[in-house]
């Protein structure tokens, strides 16, 4: 991917939830040392209940699209006032400013309930905001 902007940002449609679902699980599976231990079944089974609570708070989706195919999804960011629940970006797409641009309308400090290896691209940013899953625990009561 060329420095040329070769995405947008746009806002996220019931048509992109289960792709959300989907890489939000497994990546998250293969990137988190909270779910490391945790027997592949169960955890699948009781995180998606996780993100069913944070969908039913009615959060912000953002999607990072190609401008002339917005149904391809290159990333995607599911937050709402002040929290970032996830971010994700496919994996040839990285490091090209896709995450960062996801979570451009945030004001820092925020908060975030989800910690994943790939974060530590985004740490210097992520050093004044504060992780807290406990959060989830509020989502949608």
């Amino acid at each position: 991917m060329s420095d040329e902007q070769q995405y947008i940002i746009i806002d996220g449609n019931d048509g992109a939830k289960n792709l959300i679902y989907a890489t939000w699980l497994r990546s998250y599976e293969a990137s988190s040392l909270a779910a490391k231990h945790v027997p592949r079944d169960l955890f699948f089974a009781e995180h998606h209940l996780v993100i069913d609570r944070v969908f039913s708070g009615r959060p912000t989706v953002k999607l990072a699209v190609l401008p002339d195919e917005p149904d391809v999804v290159l990333g995607w960011s599911v937050s709402e006032p002040g929290v970032v629940h996830y971010v994700y970006v496919k994996p040839a797409f990285r490091r090209h400013g896709l995450a960062k641009a996801l979570l451009a309308h945030f004001e820092e400090p925020f908060s975030y309930t989800h910690w994943t290896h790939p974060l530590r691209d985004l740490y210097p940013r992520l050093e004044k905001c504060v992780y807290n899953p406990y959060l989830l625990n509020r989502v949608g009561a």
